[in-house]
């Protein structure tokens, strides 16, 4: 199965877009270490250099402010060569290895990836993670987060074994850096489970999941949407795998069964429990490509047993997901009761397709 954009994008960017160009305007250190102390000192200089570096700073910060907005805009033709105009005086007024030069570099890697020129910006991440290895160290949390880039940029271009050894070398970072019990570890467990499951790897993906999930519900709290994230990845690889039996023991794991729902937990296949259950549509898109597969689709039912939320779950084919998804908002359901009361619940509803 491919391995969606839309889920490794924010998986893989540890280095959130908005907060990295909007850092490096302001000539910022980019990427911190967990010492948290300057990557680099400049020496000293005459007043002839110490003016002719500042005047390359001054109009260095003048053109990250436009390519902020170029960037925010979604015009980065044009962002991109003030992006490498920005990075070249910085680099001549402070040299490669000062942190701000690595904030430039941020924002041109950013474009690049916009622009989805990945190879491009591959290298420069590249270029990157040396110099922090150089400056501040190879077991520094800053390196994780690049790694988190690498493991991307690389998953695009096909290079699964290198953006599996990315993701691996950052979750062990963080292990060290962290501990085994805090939520940066957890996120990079789940990246790590996501990474497995979207190459069809199952098995690798399926303790990862568990063990975040886990982990998160126990810092974070069964509300939070890093921890339901992490909880139907879980799920999502048991339906793949058949291995439903296990939903309602993992349930239970994981402190979210209160005993009173004994026959609606949030995994639940709720297709037994339709009143009315609409078949989707095998759409034309569908037919030419002879797409067939199961789409799990997430459901939130209200006390009335109306279908009130509908999403993909677990990143069906798209060209099956949109007839599924109106279909599920359409399906009725026997309302739940608890304490003689009509109660809203969660579970799944599965569409399984076969070529036509």
């Amino acid at each position: 199965m491919p391995f969606p954009l839309r889920f490794l994008l924010p998986l893989a960017s540890g280095l959130a877009l908005f907060s990295i160009l909007t850092l490096t305007t302001t000539d910022a250190g980019s990427i911190q270490g967990s010492n948290n102390r300057p990557i680099f000192q400049e020496p000293r200089q005459s007043q002839a250099q110490n003016e002719s570096s500042a005047a390359a700073q001054a109009e260095a910060a003048q053109l990250s402010v436009r390519v902020v907005k170029l960037f925010n805009e979604g015009k980065y033709d044009e962002a991109l060569p003030i992006a490498k105009r920005a990075l070249d005086l910085r680099e001549r007024a402070l040299g490669t290895d000062h942190e701000i030069v690595q904030g430039a570099l941020l924002n041109l890697i950013e474009i690049y990836t916009a622009k989805k020129k990945y190879g491009e910006a591959q290298k420069l991440v590249e270029r990157l993670l040396r110099t922090h290895e150089k400056t501040v160290g190879p077991e520094d949390a800053g390196a994780a987060v690049i790694l988190d880039k690498l493991a991307f940029l690389t998953y695009v271009q096909g290079d699964f074994s290198k953006s599996e050894a990315a993701y691996q070398r950052a979750l062990a970072i963080r292990e060290k850096v962290f501990g085994p019990n805090r939520s940066e570890f957890a996120t990079s467990l789940y990246m790590l489970a996501e990474f497995y499951r979207f190459t069809g790897q199952f098995k690798d993906a399926e303790p990862l999941y568990e063990r975040s999930a886990i982990l998160r519900r126990t810092l974070l709290g069964r509300e939070h949407q890093d921890y339901l994230k992490s909880r139907d990845g879980y799920f999502c690889v048991v339906y793949e795998t058949h291995q439903e039996k296990k939903l309602r023991d993992f349930e239970e794991r994981l402190g979210d069964s209160d005993g009173t729902r004994a026959d609606v937990f949030a995994g639940a296949v709720l297709n037994g429990r339709a009143i009315s259950l609409p078949k989707p549509s095998y759409p034309e898109a569908a037919r030419r490509a002879r797409a067939q597969g199961t789409v799990i689709i997430k459901v939130t039912i209200d006390g009335g047993g109306d279908v009130i939320a509908a999403s993909d779950m677990c990143g069906g084919n798209p060209v099956l997901v949109k007839s599924s998804l109106q279909a599920a908002r359409a399906a009725r359901f026997t309302p739940t009761m608890l304490s003689g009361q009509p109660v809203k619940v969660t579970g799944v509803i599965t569409y399984n397709f076969v070529a036509r």
